[in-house]
């Protein structure tokens, strides 16, 4: 017992400081040494109407660089240099004089004042787009030749062309041109103060099927035409993913005046705005500009969408990114259904369309000519149609500034047509005419957003009824007396169209892989139903 305590004592103790020292390990490690570059040389450069071989020949004497210069260099040069190095010196007497050099290594390469020959390469379409995007209201008017009085509406999805007595009593068109190989002979050549061809030997050439660009001119309109295509290149290449949301709302009875807008910052929709405020004083009302920014909480002057269509229709934008919130306050206004959820990427300043539907072809013109020979007489007739767009069509042009502002062309278009029968009488006679009958909802608009705010475009509503009859079988049938077992309610209910868009700008290779991502987890939660097992051998017998 004496021993084991002597020896927890002894394992207590500790131990001096030299013996727990040389036990240690060696924990020291040494570093690997890199080699740094040298510190370039400073020197001052005086000269007065000095030869231009001679300046160059005496920047790299005495330092680490050979120069190399070209038999044609030529020139005087009167500079005056304070500390600086040979890249420094050269940069400078390139910007003064425009003699072009590269530094190969040790070597500099000095070329002279004469046309050179330099070719870039352009990644870009050899194809010319063209797009325009319209929305007009039709007036009949009367013409001289008879009456003919009408009211429809026009749409680029297949609405019915203008015919003669027809006035447009409004309209709007936004035409898009793109010709980009074409705008950049024009450019270049203008750099270089060349179109095409110069007696001096400048010259632009492009070749937009092998996407290579030729200049013939002097070094320092070379370093423009470079600057220039840079410059070019990170506009051209900027791209925008645009989600949009194409919602029907059959409002309630509290929300027959429209949507409430401002109900979205009230206390049920707090935590997805942040913010707390009242509602408008009479709910429903037609919200003005200088009432939105105080009660939806948002700059609401950058946001406001220009509706040339229709003066009930609005935009707005919300800092939210969440469609969720947005979608959940909508079915406290009504009955909330999604019609589609297209997702469309566009390049800077291009126009992209999206379309969804069927074409479906209607009668718009019967000719007849009638034909007399000596026994018979005949008439032939001619039958004319025209195809009529049902579905949903999305017009986007995007355009992204330098603070990653993006404003965007917007027009939206939802089409239904339907066949409607029309019985005339001409001569005595009755004629059945199917006619198509064409339900419009459009609106052209220009919004300005940032990075991932979302869009609101709404007030475009329309009123529907319809018969709900509802009786006795068989006693309903009975002549004259069958209303007494039956009844019909006249349902009527208003819908407003209300459509959601959000741009993301695209900055790298992960955006693509994080929109990629959602796409599958929205595609898998769409699970099939679970087939039943089949029926083993034994369990049938």
């Amino acid at each position: 017992m004496r021993l084991a305590s002597v020896a927890r004592e002894s394992d207590s103790r500790p131990l001096p400081a030299a013996v727990e020292a040389a036990l240690a390990p060696q924990t020291q490690l040494e570093m690997p040494s890199m080699p740094g570059q040298p510190a370039e040389a400073r020197f001052d450069l005086a000269v007065n109407a000095a030869p231009a071989q001679q300046v160059f020949l005496g920047i790299a004497s005495g330092t680490r660089y050979s120069m190399l210069l070209h038999p044609e260099v030529a020139g005087g040069i009167t500079v005056n240099l304070k500390e600086v190095t040979v890249p420094e010196a050269m940069d400078a007497l390139r910007e003064l004089y425009g003699y072009d050099y590269r530094i190969d290594g040790n070597r500099i390469y000095v070329q002279p004042l004469t046309v050179q020959t330099r070719f870039y390469s352009i990644a870009y379409p050899s194809s010319l787009r063209q797009g325009t995007s319209d929305l007009r209201v039709i007036s009949g008017s009367i013409a001289d030749s008879g009456a003919r009085a009408g009211n429809s509406a026009g749409n680029t999805a297949g609405g019915a062309s203008s015919r003669g007595g027809q006035v447009d009593s409004s309209r709007v068109t936004t035409s898009v041109a793109s010709d980009f190989w074409g705008e950049l002979r024009n450019s270049v050549g203008m750099l270089i103060g060349c179109a095409t061809s110069c007696p001096d030997g400048r010259s632009v050439n492009v070749s937009p099927h092998t996407g290579m660009l030729m200049v013939r001119a002097l070094p320092v309109e070379q370093r423009q035409v470079n600057e220039y295509l840079k410059a070019a290149r990170v506009q051209v290449e900027r791209q925008v993913m645009i989600e949009a949301k194409i919602i029907d709302v059959t409002l309630n009875e509290n929300a027959q005046s429209g949507i409430n807008w401002a109900l979205f910052n009230n206390g049920v929709h707090n935590a997805s705005k942040g913010a707390t405020t009242s509602g408008f004083p009479v709910p429903g009302a037609a919200p003005t500009s200088a009432t939105m920014s105080s009660l939806l909480g948002v700059g609401l002057p950058a946001a406001m969408g220009a509706s040339t269509a229709s003066a009930g229709t609005f935009g707005l934008a919300f800092q939210t990114k969440n469609f969720a919130a947005l979608i959940n306050f909508l079915e406290g206004q009504g009955q909330v259904q999604v019609l589609s959820s297209p997702r469309i990427a566009a390049i800077n300043n291009q126009k992209a369309l999206l379309k969804v539907g069927t074409d479906e072809f209607f009668v718009t013109e019967i000719t007849s000519t009638p034909s007399t020979s000596s026994t018979t007489s005949t008439t032939s007739t001619g039958i004319s149609t025209q195809p009529f767009f049902s579905g949903i069509a999305l017009d986007v042009t995007p355009q992204i500034d330098d603070a990653d502002n993006i404003i965007l062309h917007v027009h939206p278009s939802v089409s239904q047509v339907v066949t409607d029968t029309k019985v005339l009488q001409v001569g005595g006679q009755n004629f059945e005419l199917p006619l198509a009958k064409s339900s419009v909802s459009e609106t052209d608009s220009v919004v300005r957003l940032k990075d991932g705010q979302i869009a609101a475009i709404g007030g475009l509503m329309k009123r529907e009824s319809r018969d709900a009859g509802s009786g006795v079988p068989g006693l309903g049938n009975i002549p004259g007396l069958g209303w007494f077992f039956k009844n019909t309610n006249k349902l009527r209910q208003k819908q407003e169209l209300v459509i959601l868009l959000k741009p993301t700008l695209i900055k790298q290779q992960s955006d693509w892989m994080e929109s990629v991502r959602e796409a599958g987890a929205r595609i898998q939660s769409f699970s099939p139903p679970a087939a039943s097992p089949k029926p083993t051998p034994d369990a049938a017998q």
